[in-house]
């Protein structure tokens, strides 16, 4: 079938078998098989036309974004800050009942 070829590289022999260039070949073949399966394969892309709906929604996500970013670009002192003494001041320490609660 195939025979050892010798090969001599920087001074070192390198001896190549029948098993080994058919490992090879059948790799190439596999590896070649694979790249032409993922490049002629049908591709499924979904185009979205341009509608008020798509419009409405990029206009929605922006205002979404903006705002997160303002919100991200405040000084964390406001978000953690202490229990304000208006409430307690105004209803007497306490929690008023509700009207359902009565």
């Amino acid at each position: 079938m195939l025979s050892d070829h010798v090969f001599h590289l920087f001074g070192r022999t390198i001896t190549i078998t029948g098993k080994e260039e058919f490992l090879i070949i059948v790799v190439l073949v596999v590896a070649a098989t694979a790249w032409a399966v993922q490049q002629f394969r049908r591709r499924r892309a979904v185009v979205l036309q341009r509608s008020v709906v798509s419009d409405q929604i990029v206009y929605e996500l922006s205002r979404i974004a903006d705002a997160l970013d303002r919100i991200s670009n405040r000084p964390v002192d406001q978000y953690i800050a202490a229990p304000s003494r208006e409430t307690d001041e105004s209803t007497g320490g306490r929690i008023p009942l509700s009207m359902f609660g009565r």
